[in-house]
């Protein structure tokens, strides 16, 4: 997460975002943890959703969360707690203003379409990845349903107690006109701007509403 909603709307979405994991998100952060190795950077990290996937992947050494959000780098650092065998980093700073030694693999997940200047903040993690690495780059795009999607994940969700509370976040997020939404070949484009070879691209999850990439840096 990082700038088109107001900071404290973040702050606020924080628990029931880390709480709620509909099988969308589910089958998200498996495959995306799929692909990491070595110290993993997280642009975007949120509630660090992300963590105990990663903590299960063996090529995964290390991991740096980094979010503008405080409580979302909170409930990142407790959810980093239960898994000490990983060694974590949380920090709480813009992506944009944020300086990493290189690292082995990166994703960002659900933050592209909040960064205030896109091109720009790839261009670091571009900096920031070791040649060779891997970066998934995973956001939502203009055919995003979220009201669809939101009624699926229901009958898994109803009955969790902070459901209603993650689902309004959702419908108030996808209605931001702030929102830098970008069709799968228009993000292929940008990315490759940058630099970076993409290895795998899909619209497979969210109901086709998210632009799935593997890229590679050269």
């Amino acid at each position: 997460m990082n700038s088109a909603a107001n900071i404290t709307d973040w702050d606020d979405y924080s628990l029931s975002f880390q709480s709620v994991m509909p099988s969308q998100m589910l089958a998200l952060n498996r495959e995306v943890s799929s692909y990491m190795s070595g110290e993993v950077a997280d642009y975007g990290c949120g509630a660090g959703k992300i963590i105990p996937f990663l903590a299960q992947q063996a090529g995964v050494t290390g991991y740096i969360g980094i979010d503008s959000a405080a409580e979302m780098v909170a409930k990142a650092t407790w959810m980093a707690a239960k898994f000490p065998q990983m060694d974590s980093r949380l920090i709480c700073e813009k992506i944009e203003n944020t300086t990493l030694p290189p690292v082995g693999s990166a994703l960002s997940i659900n933050s592209h379409y909040t960064w205030p200047d896109t091109k720009a903040i790839l261009q670091q993690i571009y900096r920031q990845l070791r040649p060779g690495g891997l970066f998934v780059l995973a956001t939502i795009n203009r055919n995003i349903d979220m009201a669809r999607l939101l009624g699926e994940a229901e009958v898994e969700m109803i009955a969790h107690p902070h459901w209603q509370q993650f689902k309004d976040h959702n419908m108030k997020i996808s209605q931001n006109d702030g929102l830098t939404l970008k069709s799968l070949n228009e993000l292929i484009s940008e990315v490759q701007s940058v630099g970076f070879s993409v290895v795998e691209a899909h619209q497979k999850l969210y109901l086709g509403g998210l632009n799935f990439l593997v890229l590679e840096k050269n």
